[in-house]
């Protein structure tokens, strides 16, 4: 998730656990949990594009991480401040790791939690790495937390009154989920559409328009499917794989790092002079609602006198036009 309902989350839950007892510093120390696993993106600039999309959210995204950190934070804060118990500072700082990584995983880039003993990355897709709905009751709760004195009547109404929304519309992300899956595997019935396998993500900041992809032998079905669409057909685009042409890089470590960033869902493409591009699929179109295929996340393949050479293209903006009609997209058709 961003890192601002990263923040929010966790003052809240430092405020539920030792508000009492630290005060506002509670929800300071519990911010600074939450965050410490995002230190990884802190080596991005010192290291290639495909070691840096591995790395982030990798160890320091781990179980082994969050446990190893929790119990060492515990013991030195106990020392310093006996205003708060061992096993305090443990709930502390362990909901704060606990509650990144988990969080974390809800979205599409995928989570380390078995890092370093697996690459495996877990990912349930099941919201948006940026969704409003869900960071601003906690946005709220949080900012009312600081204004309001420490000893007020109050403060643990407020922190529920951040929580409890935001855990609720968590839990509507999964109800969203099964339901788009359902309906998912039913337009594939009655398409004729035979899959290896498939995926359904939400698309930006929001819930209720979610995208659609499944692989083939040969390729990839894309489409979109809103809860507020008056009929549950789904239009299916399809996207050939064209692997083959990356099979001189089939050696480079550096290319392989992306294909399994992707986890397979990628496609390769080459422009009018014969430059080859990898494009991971899962993160959707600048434009998701034309034909042409500019993928946000995009890495083109370079070849120079020593060896190949990954020229970034990730992340491209999403113009506001396409926002707009993002936003009508939602509204159903």
């Amino acid at each position: 998730m961003d890192s601002l309902t990263h923040i929010v989350l966790a003052m809240i839950e430092g405020e539920l656990i030792a508000g009492k007892k630290l005060g506002k510093k509670a929800m300071l120390w519990g911010a600074i949990a939450n965050s410490l696993p995002d230190i990884d993106v802190a080596l991005s600039p010192f290291i290639s594009v495909d070691h840096s999309l591995l790395s982030h959210r990798g160890f320091t995204h781990s179980i082994l991480f969050a446990i190893l950190i929790s119990i060492l934070a515990a013991i030195y804060f106990r020392r310093k401040n006996q205003a708060l118990e061992f096993s305090g500072w443990l709930l502390l700082w362990g909901c704060g790791m606990f509650s990144h990584i988990l969080i974390d995983s809800f979205t599409t880039y995928g989570t380390g939690w078995f890092e370093p003993f697996s690459h495996y990355r877990v990912s349930f897709n099941t919201i948006f790495v940026a969704d409003p709905f869900f960071t601003l009751s906690l946005l709220v709760g949080a900012i009312a937390l600081l204004i309001k004195k420490r000893f007020s009547s109050g403060r643990t109404t407020w922190a529920l009154i951040g929580l409890i929304p935001a855990m609720t519309y968590l839990c509507y992300t999964f109800y969203n989920k099964a339901k788009i899956d359902t309906v998912t595997q039913t337009n594939f019935k009655s398409h004729g559409i035979a899959t290896n396998s498939y995926m359904t993500t939400p698309s930006p900041l929001n819930n209720f328009l979610w995208y659609i992809l499944a692989q083939d032998n040969n390729g990839f079905y894309t489409g979109y499917y809103s809860v507020f669409d008056k009929t549950d057909s789904i239009h299916f685009s399809y996207t050939p794989a064209q692997h083959e042409l990356a099979n001189q890089y089939a050696d480079d470590a550096r290319v392989q790092r992306l294909v399994r960033f992707s986890q397979g869902y990628y496609c390769i493409t080459t422009d009018s002079i014969g430059e080859i591009s990898l494009h991971d699929l899962r993160f959707g179109l600048t434009d998701l609602f034309t034909d042409k295929k500019d993928f946000v996340f995009t890495y083109d393949l370079k070849s120079n006198a020593d060896g190949m050479m990954i020229q970034r293209g990730r992340m491209k903006a999403i113009s506001s036009d396409a926002f707009k009609k993002l936003i009508e997209r939602i509204k159903g058709i």
